[in-house]
This record gives structure tokens, sequence and C-alpha cells, in this order.
């Protein structure tokens, strides 16, 4: 069975320490649900760890573990506070945890002495302060495929006002020759 190849390429930052690789992952049921291979490459990202190529600027999911979440928000908290300011410039951002909230707040990390409220409130506050998502993806691989279907629904989104704008621009040059045509009659 053919594969389908996805439209675009994931931007994995280079400093992700355990990137997903978007394997084991199936095309529609309109393509038959044939394996679907999905292009991805290490590079710098400024902000989060996940990306469409050519819209680094515009997309960004930033990937976290529960260990690396309660370590994050413990001991790097203003740092990660820096990089949910950036994250709300952009058109979309969201932190995908590997975790349930249920879990991340009943089962903290072992060596964690970050209190489990701090960062179920933390998630709450900041995602209406910045605007920023925050899904709570089960476990890893809930955040891989949750990583490629936010980036897929915001190609898909981009692409269509892609075509609206083409569609606009073609009617409008319709609309200018044809008042072109009908002048030349004066």
């Amino acid at each position: 069975m053919q594969p389908v190849h996805n439209p675009f390429r994931i931007i994995v930052a280079n400093n992700e320490k355990a990137p997903y690789t978007f394997d084991g992952f199936l095309a529609d049921t309109d393509k038959q649900e044939r394996p679907l291979v999905i292009p991805w490459e290490l590079a710098h990202l400024k902000t989060g760890d996940y990306s469409i190529a050519g819209m680094e600027d515009r997309v960004t999911i930033e990937r976290k573990s529960l260990a690396d979440l309660y370590s994050t928000l413990g001991k790097h908290r203003a740092r990660f506070e820096r990089e949910h300011q950036r994250m709300a410039e952009m058109e979309f951002a969201a932190v995908v945890v590997e975790s349930s909230m249920a879990n991340a707040v009943v089962n903290p990390p072992e060596r964690s002495q970050l209190h489990p409220k701090t960062v179920y409130r933390t998630s709450l506050s900041w995602a209406q302060r910045y605007g920023v998502h925050w899904i709570w993806a089960g476990d890893r691989r809930g955040g891989e495929i949750t990583t490629f279907q936010l980036l897929r629904f915001f190609y898909r989104a981009v692409s269509r006002e892609r075509r609206a704008m083409s569609q606009q621009k073609k009617a409008q040059h319709s609309l200018l020759h044809a008042q072109g045509s009908t002048q030349k009659g004066f």
C-alpha cells in the first residue's frame, strides 16, 4: 500500500531532548487510512519545540513531560513565563503536556517539591493571561498525536486562507478586466 505524504514539514527544536518521530500515523479515511509519512527535521526554533517549516514565527508547540513541567515551573518559572510571553505573539501556541490533569495533580513526580496546586493554577492562569493553550494529552503518544493534529489544523487553516485570498484576487482581476472592456466602448 502506497504511503501518503504529509503536505508540510515539521520543524523540531534542535535542543529537544526527546523529539517525537511522528512514526506510525495513518492517513484519514478519504486516503484509505494508508501509512502517513510525516517529514520532520531538527532546526533552531526561537520559541517552543515544534512548528511548521516556513511558519516558525506563526505557530509553536511546547512539549512537556510531567517531570519536566514540574521542574520548569519550580526551578525555571521566570524563563518559562518569558517563553509564554513570546508564544502569546504567535497566531497559535500551545503547551502539550504528556499527562492528564488528574494524574499531574494526584501523582506529582517523586522528587518534586512543587505543590500540584501550583501546577494546576499556573496552567489555568497562564492560559488566560497569555492566550496559550494548555492541552493535557494523557501520555507521550497522546502528546505526539496532539502535536501533529494541532500543527495540521493550523496548516489547513492557513491553506484555506491562502486559497480564499487567491480566489478573491482572481475575482478582482476579472472585475477590473471587465470594467476596462466596458470603458473602451465609450
